[in-house]
């Protein structure tokens, strides 16, 4: 996982916009955000109402994005490995944590992180 924490909310979870296309993590305030894959960094800026945003290109059509990040420590381009740090959460928001979404998308389709974690240890 890239942040210590409790999933606050998980992958097809029901909400206001519909199921869930990622799974939100509750990490502490100022925690480091670590890359979940090896790979290239393709994207890494602020993005609408997201905060900061990262897409990490995993290879074989997977890409990770990680959201709400206050700090980046990577850029396009740049290749990062698995449990390499990316970022950094910021303050809290409620109960002392802080959110960070992920969503693993396959071939740009959003798809269930569990079993792609769960395969790679």
């Amino acid at each position: 996982m890239p942040v210590a924490g409790p999933v606050t909310r998980d992958y097809g979870a029901a909400g206001e916009g519909g199921p869930a296309r990622g799974m939100t993590l509750a990490g502490l305030p100022g925690a480091r955000v670590v890359s979940p894959c090896g790979g290239r960094v393709v994207f890494g800026s602020s993005f609408r109402s997201y905060g900061l945003l990262l897409i990490v290109d995993c290879g074989d059509g997977y890409h990770v994005v990680l959201a709400g990040l206050d700090r980046l420590d990577t850029a396009p381009g740049q290749r990062v490995l698995a449990g390499e740090p990316v970022g950094q959460l910021g303050a809290a928001e409620t109960r002392g944590r802080v959110p960070l979404y992920l969503e693993l998308r396959r071939n740009g389709q959003p798809v269930d992180p569990r079993n792609w974690f769960a395969a790679r240890g």
